[in-house]
């Protein structure tokens, strides 16, 4: 399931992009939070779209409920991107941006929606500089799921890849684990390897 469509060069060359990205990523988010906040290092693994369901149930560990965000992306590097995170972390990240203890679910969902923007377009931002495309970003969504009604909802169609990709956050101490979803058609696949084996040349 976890077999990987990188090599490892490449894989090296995709985590120092991602990287850097997050770099960025946390810079905003530490002035959006008025706080240092830390992205780390990215783990980065690729799957078969099929798989995807059951890498979310593995990541979520023993979580049932989860907030998962939802953006396309268009233009001459497309895919969408996904985030899950679980109960605990989407409401300690909700009580750091709004400073206080947060129950509101409304807020919670805009909190996330909020830092899975930044990340998400920092990220796919990187990727269309080294490509030399180009991209346009729908409106995002987000829904609280439950594992246990995983079969019920629509599944995600057009798409063959998966770049599964986990970090943590750091903020005051407290660790928020996000997991980030690239899916990618096997044309867009193929162009992001072939322009990181140049970038290796």
């Amino acid at each position: 399931m976890t077999k990987s469509s990188f090599n490892p060069q490449q894989e090296d060359i995709l985590k120092e992009l991602i990287n850097v990205s997050f770099g960025l990523s946390a810079s905003l988010i530490g002035d959006m939070l008025d706080n240092r906040a830390k992205l780390h290092i990215p783990e980065i693994s690729s799957i078969d779209i099929q798989y995807l369901d059951d890498k979310i149930i593995e990541v979520l560990d023993n979580d049932s409920e989860f907030y998962l965000t939802k953006q396309r992306f268009l233009g001459s590097f497309n895919g969408e991107v996904l985030f899950v995170f679980n109960n605990y972390s989407a409401k300690v990240f909700c009580s750091l941006l709004l400073k206080q203890e947060i129950s509101d679910e409304n807020d919670i969902k805009s909190s996330i929606m909020e830092l899975t923007n930044i990340i998400t377009s920092a990220c796919i931002g990187k990727f269309c500089e080294i490509i030399h495309g180009e991209t346009i970003f729908k409106v995002p969504s987000i829904e609280k799921r439950d594992i246990s009604e995983m079969d019920k909802y629509d599944k995600i169609e057009g798409y063959d890849n998966v770049i599964v990709i986990k970090t943590a956050l750091d903020i005051e101490k407290e660790n928020i684990l996000g997991h980030m979803f690239i899916l990618l058609n096997n044309e867009m696949l193929e162009q992001l390897k072939c322009t990181i084996d140049k970038l290796e040349q």
